[in-house]
């Protein structure tokens, strides 16, 4: 099947559409130099990320339940709009009052993990059982394929322009040219970044609204407390079958792992590049290269997905993780962006294969509730390693000078604790495995 072909499949299209929009943020490139920048500390960042984890985890299962009874569309349009909310706060709020910029951004965490949360699954399980009604669920891997491209094809372009909306030199030429008072800082620039991703998230309410839901998956009730119960069952029925199905259980324990723990490094990226004396104007240029690479590769990652053993797939991603977090331990100047690139692609690769094997494993009636699961281990172990690195961090900069932090060398020092954190929880879930592979074949 072409592509023109595939994307003739409206739900399809408003998929790539929406993911593609959802995330493309000009603000990633320069994420935690933002925050800091709107007055808030790294610890605060930290903590401020766990409340985003933790309104997930409770909003998660739920809303996959509730997107499997009343209708996936209106959870992937509700998202939307909430999605647009979040972002709009930040853009809006002042500066002046510390403590008003902290309850702002506590707000905007809550309302971006649960606009997350009503959007996972839903969108992906419209998209791929539009597929299986026309006998075509064999595509899937080829879409998720597509959708890495689009994606990555876009973050190009809002990578490098995100980043240069941060650099205070090319800003300057671009204020001067216009005849607008130069900016003296990155705190003078910090909400353009912002606004442009406001204008994308109308894209996003684009594709949700654009999304076709023919007939509800489960039977509908004009009983709303009816409807609800229903929702819980659906949940408790999935959470059953998630725990005694050791096929999924393990590569969700195993995704959850990869995921959460390479998600929290990757969400200080600006703050780890700054460390190893990466200009910011260079930001962008590294996030075009990231785009550029899921590009290129995004063909071989599929393949590895499909075609290795699950076990061998497994064992080579981690070894290969844990090198990968050594390496960026070092903090090696310049040439530590290249561990950073590998964990990209680690992560990359893992997410197909993950997509893959759930979507064999599990049936349309509670495909978003099985799908939020996921989601919801995710962030469950995103919440607890927000907070033992805030803990972390706070504890060791504590033992550096103001000169040495200015400097970043505590921050430099905290991301052994990646490799140590990492290789842990690997061997135990490994042995975990074993032992319950020893009693009845897994894979």
């Amino acid at each position: 099947m072409t592509l023109n072909e595939i994307l003739h499949i409206r739900n399809v299209r408003c998929f790539l559409i929406f993911r593609s929009s959802y995330f493309a943020r000009f603000y990633y490139p320069v994420f935690t130099l933002l925050y800091l920048d709107y007055g808030l500390t790294l610890s605060q960042f930290a903590m401020l990320n766990v409340v985003w984890a933790a309104t997930i985890v409770l909003a998660e299962v739920p809303s996959g339940a509730f997107a499997d009874t009343l209708g996936r569309k209106k959870l992937v349009v509700l998202s939307s709009l909430v999605m647009f909310i979040e972002i709009a706060m930040i853009a809006f709020v002042p500066t002046g009052n510390a403590t008003l910029v902290f309850s702002v951004f506590l707000v905007n965490r809550v309302l971006s993990g649960l606009a997350m949360a009503l959007a996972s699954g839903a969108d992906e399980a419209l998209a791929y059982d539009t597929l299986k009604e026309q006998g075509k669920e064999e595509l899937w891997p080829r879409v998720l394929q597509i959708q890495l491209r689009l994606s990555s094809g876009i973050g190009i372009f809002v990578t490098l322009i995100g980043a240069a909306m941060y650099d205070v030199e090319f800003m300057t030429r671009i204020f001067d040219s216009l005849g607008l008072v130069a900016p003296e800082s990155t705190k003078d620039l910090m909400r353009i970044p912002v606004f442009a991703t406001l204008i994308v998230a109308l894209v996003a309410m684009y594709a949700a609204f654009g999304m076709r839901e023919d007939t509800p998956v489960l039977p509908s009730s004009d009983n709303k407390l009816a409807t609800i119960q229903a929702s819980l069952r659906v949940t408790l029925n999935a959470g059953r079958w998630v725990l005694s199905t050791p096929y999924v259980l393990f590569i969700l324990l195993y995704y959850s792992l990869f995921e959460h723990t390479s998600r929290m490094f990757l969400t200080m990226d600006s703050q780890y590049y700054r460390a190893i004396d990466i200009p910011i104007i260079y930001f962008g240029f590294i996030g075009a290269g990231v785009s550029v690479l899921k590009i290129l590769f995004a063909g071989q990652s599929r393949r590895l997905a499909e075609s290795m053993a699950p076990k061998t797939f497994i064992v080579t991603m981690g070894i290969a993780t844990m090198a990968t977090y050594y390496w960026i331990s070092l903090g090696w100047s310049l040439y530590g962006v290249i561990p950073a690139l590998v964990l990209i692609f680690i992560i990359m690769t893992m997410n197909i294969f993950v997509s893959y094997h759930l979507n064999k494993k599990t049936e349309s009636y509670n495909r978003a509730t099985v799908l939020s699961f996921k989601g919801l281990m995710f962030n469950l172990g995103y919440g607890s390693i927000g907070v033992l690195y805030a803990y972390y961090y706070k504890r060791l900069s504590q033992q550096y000078s103001p000169e040495e932090i200015e400097q970043h060398i505590d921050f430099i020092a905290s991301l052994s604790s990646f490799f140590y954190y990492f290789t842990f929880l690997f061997i135990a879930t490994s042995v975990f495995f074993y032992i319950n592979n020893e009693k009845t074949k897994i894979f």
